[in-house]
């Protein structure tokens, strides 16, 4: 693979990493202040479920959130760095 292309592949990766850690804090953020507030008894109402089950499906999302960002961005991202820095490294000994 060409040192563009996996430099290319490495951006792209990071930057979806960062949406999403974005998005992640900005749901994170909005759950915590409509918490106890209408918002909540009116999701509650609407889809049947009770307090702690609502906070067992946010503790679900967040969590499947992390192994996404984590495993399926982050690391192989780290991957490629490796593999630029590594290519960089022969190439200029």
């Amino acid at each position: 693979m060409e040192i563009e292309k996996i430099i290319f592949f490495r951006n792209f990766l990071f930057k979806t990493f960062i949406v999403g850690v974005a998005f992640g804090f900005f749901y994170f953020i909005t759950t915590i202040l409509f918490w106890n507030s209408w918002l909540m008894t009116w999701i509650e109402a609407m889809f049947k479920i009770n307090d702690a089950e609502l906070g067992h499906l946010m503790l679900s999302f967040f969590s499947t959130l992390r192994i996404i960002l984590a495993f399926l961005f982050l690391a192989p991202c780290i991957a490629l760095h490796w593999m630029i820095k590594r290519k960089n490294r022969t190439t200029r000994a």
